[in-house]
């Protein structure tokens, strides 16, 4: 992290038009260049995350289409100074289109907030070639100390060099102590120029700006947005908010300068945005496709979650207006304008579209902005325009007598205006004009115009807000109206489309959208609202809100009774994902792909939405919901597994080899029962599910295996697959002793009886005692698990036949058994002088005898002299004599003491050790 510091101090803030505030009767501080800094938090990738940064698996707030196991890219810095405004920048990428960005501050007191989604910032920099980023909108959070970050897409792209922003305004004494506006633009127009606070009154460093300002030929436009950040701030914080827009918009973005040309606050204050001079005809940045010719006011804060104010609407009509009136620009008027293109365009690059006047950013772009309260006003606006820029009492004879083409469509004049439900309105030969103090004058004919005046007119509808108007597809027409729009197509005709519905549909892209005209007008649901669309329908109730269904999962969701089933209303629109497309409803879901569309409810759609539904490993479905064999539960099958639920267990998925496997094994009426776990990725790509009596272990080494019973708690006692015992490679199976069962791992066999329970053998011990042949040999099973020695280094088995197989890293696995183990355990085994043994026991050629060789001696065993053992140097001479083939024969006692040494006793003799002398004695009868 790096702090950088952008520009020298001081900043001037200012009384508003329409906000009262104090008047102080010294002179207030001078208005000066305020350095604004920011902390620059490097976040990487999520294939590289920066050293700060980590990558986690799911957000921490779940939002719709992100699955819980998606990565995501997150960073916590409480080190950090002070700021109030955060952004997350990262390089452009056209590919990087769907960034969803989750930010939280923690303010002065420690406490942190909510998380907050941050919207991706939708204008485009004017200048070509300019070096930019990809980035969120900023967003203010008033002074904090810590953030929290998480970013993620829903595609999977993977935006790279991400970099989380944090900027603090500055302040100066000029922030609490307001001045007058101190522009005075002395450009021709019509009326006075309102009050604006300019660039240097907030406190703008030119030296942070980069862009070279360029001029269009003539204004044609303006553009209504909103800042989207909080509504939350004090007329005194104004000035560093802007301040900080401009840090992020010029610097962090790499846009070299603010975008918007005029900023309006709550308070009804105006501030001068780009550089360029507020009356001339200077680009800005702040429409995609459309900066050129237009006029971008924005206002401040974020109008999709509160109201405008008054004061606010009144300001930006009035800054429209005064710049209307130096560009002759009609505010009640249309225009054609030249799209440009760009990744944020409703419109491809030299398509020309005819808008109103004064339009929204929404109306252009691929964005919400100016949020739907300020998009409620747009009719106001224009009103407001007008009423600024003439007297309202001949609009409509005006707009009249302005527009040639106005007069050719409508024709003569019939009879005089008239005043409907507080709408005025005139009759021409071919329709009809229509003004009113809020939304200004509109023209309306036709097919529009008959529907407009059958469904009530401006007493059902409202005024219309806009003209008869060519829809951007190009196959029909429309017109807006306080109440809803009605849209036209051949074939069709007009349909009226309101309220949620109608937001529904213009946020789908209209009649451009999957959804193209409407075929029917609003109709009753049980419960709520439908209308019926060329490609769908859109459902709408008050705990729903408005959503779209269409094609197969339109199809499957009529045929079992729409909202009436036992689905009821859509909660989602259609998402797509990458084998097809789903929709969400009150209780549960829609999938549709090529294997056909199939309906999920209940805890089985919960657990596959939980699970990252369209990303969900254990894929779509390819059944309805099903009632399990048992009667106790119910199931979907999907591409990749299935779903179980039941009422004891819940609803689990269990996927690819191991849902193959228990399947097989008969499902939840098998010895496993129900799942009662999501699916677990082990170590060395290894995965397992729980059941309610045991598991499914599965790994591409070993294929797909349940564990359960005794075998199976304790392979859970020792450590499951990350024990020495491994993964499972068979299942359980009888053992030839007809009284037990085993099971075999990668590292081991574990035996089980009802006698002695679960016996684990493994590592070399499970070698050695494969090669004598296992559960099928004189050995028999465990009886024991596997002991480590009190050295620490060695272990040792016991099995049923009495035998024991010993190890040590020195002398590898040999078995003990019989006469031989009885002694060599009476002598305290390998922690005597014998040692490990390093030999199994082996036939004395010429003998009745055996013999086991340990590091420290042997043991001979034979019926006529029991087991002995030798060791030492009195067993150095007795191989010297010929061991037990000599004259010597087998050994008769273990070595013991005697006056002044050692003995060991033999069938036809002794050897006799001296210590004393060193001088060994050999003795024979």
């Amino acid at each position: 992290m790096r702090r950088l510091v952008t520009g020298s101090l001081a900043s001037l803030v200012f009384t508003g038009t329409f906000l009262v505030l104090p008047v102080y009767a010294q002179p207030g501080p001078e208005p000066e260049p305020v350095a604004a800094s920011s902390d620059e938090v490097p976040m990487g990738s999520v294939d590289a995350p920066a050293a700060d940064a980590d990558v986690q698996e799911g957000l921490t707030d779940p939002v719709a289409g992100v699955a819980e196991t998606q990565p995501v890219l997150t960073v916590t810095r409480t080190d950090v100074d002070r700021f109030s405004l955060v952004g997350v920048t990262w390089a452009h990428d056209p590919a990087v289109t769907d960034t969803l960005v989750q930010v939280r501050v923690q303010d002065e007191t420690g406490a942190w907030g909510g998380w907050t989604e941050v919207g991706v910032e939708t204008a485009e920099v004017a200048e070509p070639g300019a070096d930019v980023r990809g980035g969120t909108e900023p967003l203010w959070t008033g002074p904090s100390t810590g953030v929290e970050v998480e970013l993620v897409t829903r595609s999977g792209a993977a935006p790279t060099d991400v970099q989380l922003d944090l900027v603090d305004p500055g302040s100066s004494p000029a922030d609490s102590a307001l001045g007058t506006p101190d522009i005075q633009d002395t450009a021709d127009a019509a009326m006075d120029m309102p009050d604006v606070y300019s660039r240097a009154q907030w406190g703008a460093d030119e030296r942070i700006r980069t862009w070279n300002p360029t001029f269009a030929p003539t204004l044609k436009a303006a553009t209504i947005h909103h800042t989207a950040g909080s509504n939350a701030y004090t007329a005194g914080q104004v000035a560093g908010i802007i301040r900080s827009i401009y840090e992020y918009h010029a610097v962090k973005l790499g846009w070299g300068d603010i975008g918007y040309h005029v900023i309006v606050d709550k308070y009804g204050r105006m501030w001068e945005g780009r550089y360029g001079g507020l009356s001339s005809t200077v680009v800005g940045a702040h429409s995609g496709g459309f900066n050129t010719s237009t006029f971008g006011v924005s206002m401040l804060g974020n109008y999709d979650v509160v109201d405008t104010t008054p004061a606010m609407i009144q300001s930006v009509s009035a800054i429209i207006a005064w710049k209307f009136a130096l560009y002759g620009v009609h505010p009640a008027g249309t225009t054609t304008l030249t799209s440009s293109g760009g990744g944020t365009s409703r419109f491809a690059a030299g398509r020309q579209v005819t808008l109103p006047t004064v339009f929204a950013h929404r109306e252009v772009g691929s964005t919400a902005c100016p949020g739907r309260y300020g998009f409620a006003r747009m009719g106001e606006i224009r009103a407001g325009v007008s009423d600024r820029m003439r007297g309202v009492s001949d609009g409509i004879a005006e707009r009249y007598a302005a527009d040639q083409g106005l007069r050719t469509t409508l024709g003569a004049p019939v009879g005089s205006p008239r005043i409907e439900d507080g709408v005025r309105w005139q009759q021409y030969a071919s329709g009809r004009m229509y003004w009113s103090p809020s939304t200004g004058v509109h023209a309306l004919w036709g097919d529009i115009l008959a529907r407009y005046l059958a469904l009530g007119g401006p007493r059902v509808l409202g005024a219309p807000t806009s003209d008869h108007l060519p829809t951007p597809s190009g196959t029909g027409y429309y017109a807006t109206f306080q109440v809803g729009s009605i849209y036209w197509t051949l074939g069709v005709g007009p349909r009226w489309v309101k309220g949620w519905v109608l937001d529904r549909y213009g946020a789908l892209n209209r009649e451009a959208g999957l959804l193209g005209y409407p075929t029917s007008e609003e109709l009753p649901a049980a419960g709520g609202v439908y209308q019926q669309f060329q490609g769908g329908v859109v459902y709408s109730s008050a705990s729903t809100g408005a959503h779209e269904v269409h094609g197969w999962v339109l199809d499957k969701w009529t045929a079992m009774g729409r909202e009436k089933g036992i689905l009821g209303f859509p909660t989602s629109d259609e998402v797509r994902t990458g084998n097809g497309a789903y929709g969400s409803f009150q209780r549960g879901g829609v999938f549709a792909s090529s294997a056909g569309a199939f309906e999920m409810h209940g805890w089985i759609w919960d657990r596959w939405v939980a699970a990252g539904a369209g990303s969900a490993a254990v894929g779509f479905p390819t059944s309805d919901e099903r009632r399990a064999p048992d009667g106790r539960g119910a199931f979907n099958t999907f591409s990749n597994g299935v779903v179980y639920s039941s009422a004891a267990t819940g609803a689990h998925e269990v996927v690819g080899a191991v849902a193959q496997k228990w399947l097989a094994l008969g499902g939840p009426g098998s010895f496993l029962g129900y799942p009662v776990a999501a699916p677990k990725a082990l170590t060395g790509k290894g995965t397992v599910s729980r059941f309610q009596h045991g598991w499914v272990y599965a790994s591409p080494g070993t294929g797909a295996h349940p564990v359960h019973g005794w075998i199976g708690a304790l392979w859970q006692s020792m450590g499951y697959e990350r024990s020495a015992l491994g993964y499972p490679t068979s299942g359980e199976q009888r053992a030839p002793d007809g009284v037990g069962v085993f099971q075999t791992f990668t590292g081991g066999v574990v035996y089980s009886s009802p006698r002695g329970g679960a016996r684990a053998v493994q590592g070399p011990i499970e070698d050695k005692w494969t090669r004598l042949g296992g559960l099928s040999s004189w050995i028999g099973p465990p009886v024991t698990n596997q002991l480590t020695m009190p050295d620490g280094r060695g272990r040792a088995s016991v099995f049923a036949s009495g035998a024991a197989i010993y190890w040590s890293p020195g002398t590898g696995a040999f078995e003990v058994h019989g006469w031989i183990r009885d002694l060599y355990s009476s002598l305290n085994a390998e922690q005597s002088f014998l040692g490990y043994p390093t030999s199994d026991e082996t036939p004395v050629a010429g003998t009745p005898a055996v013999v086991a060789t340990f590091q420290g001696g042997r043991i001979y065993s034979s019926p006529r002299t029991g087991a002995r053992e030798v060791h030492g140097l009195i067993l150095g001479r007795y191989l010297q004599e010929g061991g037990p083939t000599s004259a010597l024969g087998l050994p008769t006692s273990n070595e013991y003491g005697v006056r002044d040494g050692r003995r060991s006793d033999f069938q036809h003799g002794s050897i006799t050790f001296n210590s004393r002398t060193g001088a060994l004695t050999v003795t024979t009868r």
